[in-house]
């Protein structure tokens, strides 16, 4: 399987670039929501606990509680989590939530003491002001310990404090995750369409180069190398033309080419096409309408004695477009309505005009009339 070292060095180093890029910009957000969240927690001890906003209790307590937040937070979201919620493996994701808690619970009460005896003014505050927790510091850190584990005092101050980073953490992970599987969706999207349309050239070409065959075998060599020289200059532009400039007045020039290509082919069929465009510069998707005339001139059989017609139309006003093929058909020929090239073009238009457009295939008596009704917004 490719890997990293498959790839060119240039793109390798460019890739390598752009991660280490989004690893400094993911570290210094980290760093600047828990420096947020200290600053939030200063001031709400400083509010809160005016007695003690004075003493080093006033900053030590928010960091002690913020870098315990921390140690429990990333093993949280970043193994027990995926390692274990993610596989569906709940007791064990429990179990290492509760080892967390506990481990929280220690260091949260052990680094609270060691505060607390390192700072003299706030023992005497605390002797004064509050003098029953003053008494419950002075159970020792087992009973500390062991007292907030069976209340769940601690349990529940945790759960309340990673409410917020856990929260951040889950909405961005989801946000991620519905907009790869947009991404996804789109280029899904665009495959299909471009496998769509790379079917048109090649039905077009075998039909053409069939022509062109039958062309040299009769000796009509000017015949043929103009045909040869029209297809050229068709497949170029199709192949190389780009599809934001394509507009219905080009579309117009490639029908009236592709009609005159096979004209060379059905010379017994009378082949009419009308149009009118008042403004042949609004885009216009390419080959949109190519498989449908192709259709008519596939099924379209000429026999000596019977009539054998293809009647094409395009209008064009104020935006709005009328395209309608009629044809004669045998009855012993494959029914149209089945084939690949109509609904494709069915596909084309669903993704292009969404549901501001119609379409119709229908045969009666051994005619095929197809009729496509859309608006065509202008380009920008």
């Amino acid at each position: 399987m490719a890997g990293m070292s498959d790839l060119h060095p240039m793109k390798r180093e460019m890739i390598q670039d752009i991660a280490s890029r989004r690893n400094v910009k993911r570290i210094i957000l980290h760093i600047l929501f828990w420096v947020l969240l200290l600053a939030a927690q200063v001031y709400y001890g400083q509010v809160s606990f005016k007695d003690l906003r004075r003493t080093s209790m006033g900053f030590l307590n928010p960091l002690k509680t913020t870098i315990c937040l921390i140690l429990v937070y990333y093993p949280l979201m970043y193994y027990v989590v995926p390692r274990f919620f993610y596989r569906k493996k709940y007791w064990k994701g429990i179990f290492a939530v509760l080892l967390l808690g506990t481990f929280y619970t220690a260091l949260d009460a052990a680094w609270e003491i060691d505060i607390l005896y390192g700072c003299k003014p706030c023992l005497e505050i605390l002797q004064e002001k509050q003098p029953s927790y003053y008494a419950y510091l002075q159970r020792g850190m087992l009973n500390l310990f062991l007292s907030r584990i069976v209340s769940l005092g601690s349990i529940y101050q945790l759960f309340v404090l990673l409410a917020l980073p856990v929260g951040l953490k889950m909405w961005s992970a989801y946000f991620k995750e519905r907009i790869t599987s947009l991404q996804l969706a789109k280029e899904n999207v665009e495959l299909e369409f471009n496998f769509l349309k790379a079917q048109v050239n090649p039905h077009f070409l075998f039909n053409t180069l069939n022509n062109i065959y039958a062309l040299i075998l009769n000796g009509q060599k000017e015949q043929s190398a103009e045909t040869v020289s029209r297809l050229a200059g068709f497949m170029r532009y199709s192949l190389y033309q780009d599809e934001k400039l394509h507009t219905i007045g080009n579309e117009m020039e490639l029908l009236k080419d592709y009609i005159a290509l096979e004209k060379i082919r059905h010379n017994q069929t009378m082949i009419n096409f009308n149009y009118e465009i008042d403004e042949a510069g609004l885009h216009f998707p390419p080959l949109l309408f190519m498989p449908i005339v192709e259709n008519a001139f596939k099924f379209c059989i000429e026999n000596k004695g019977e009539d054998s017609w293809i009647l094409i139309q395009l209008n064009l006003k104020k935006g709005f477009v009328f395209f309608k093929v009629v044809n004669t058909f045998k009855e012993t020929a494959s029914r149209q309505t089945g084939g690949i090239g109509l609904r494709n073009v069915q596909k084309r238009l669903h993704h292009y005009y969404g549901d501001n457009y119609s379409f119709e295939a229908r045969e009666q008596q051994q005619i095929f009339t197809v009729t496509i009704q859309a608006y065509l917004k202008k380009h920008d």
